[in-house]
C-alpha cells in the first residue's frame, strides 16, 4: 500500500470523527493521551488501520520516547501528533492501535545517536509523491 500526501487530509478528517479512548493508567503521567483500537472501533476497518500506519511511517517526524525512537504524525494545526508503538521488526501490514496526544512536552533528550538513527531508518517508508 502506497499513501500520498493527499491522505494525509483523509486521515486527519476521520480523526477529528472516530472515538478515541482516553489512556486512564497514564492519566497522571507527562505521556497523556487517547488510542483507538481496531477490535473496537465502528469508523474504521484493518484497511483504515494500516492506511495510517503507512502514512506514519511515511510522513512521521522522528522524536525520542524516553531514549526509544519512533515516528510521529503531527496534524496540519500543529496541535496533535498520533504514532504506533512498533515491534521490533516492525511488520508493513500491522496497525490495530493508534496513539493521539497534544503536541506539548519532549520525553528525555533528543539526541540522536547512529543506533537511533538506523531505527528511525527501519521504521521510515517511502513516499510516493
Amino acid at each position: 500500500m502506497s499513501v500520498s500526501r493527499a491522505d494525509l487530509d483523509w486521515w486527519w478528517k476521520l480523526a477529528r470523527e472516530v472515538e478515541w479512548t482516553w489512556a486512564k493508567t497514564f492519566a497522571n503521567s507527562p505521556s497523556q493521551h487517547w488510542y483507538i483500537r481496531l477490535a473496537t472501533s465502528r469508523l474504521m476497518d484493518r484497511e483504515d488501520f494500516v492506511k495510517v500506519g503507512h502514512l506514519i511511517r511515511t510522513y512521521g517526524t522522528p522524536a525520542l520516547y524516553f531514549g526509544r525512537p519512533n515516528l510521529y504524525l503531527v496534524n496540519p494545526e500543529g496541535t496533535h501528533r498520533c504514532w504506533r508503538m512498533w515491534e521490533d521488526e516492525p511488520k508493513i501490514d500491522a496497525a490495530d492501535l493508534i496513539n493521539l496526544a497534544k503536541v506539548g512536552p519532549v520525553f528525555g533528550p533528543q539526541r540522536f545517536t547512529p543506533a537511533h538513527l538506523a531505527r528511525v531508518n527501519q521504521l521510515r517508508l517511502p513516499a510516493q509523491d
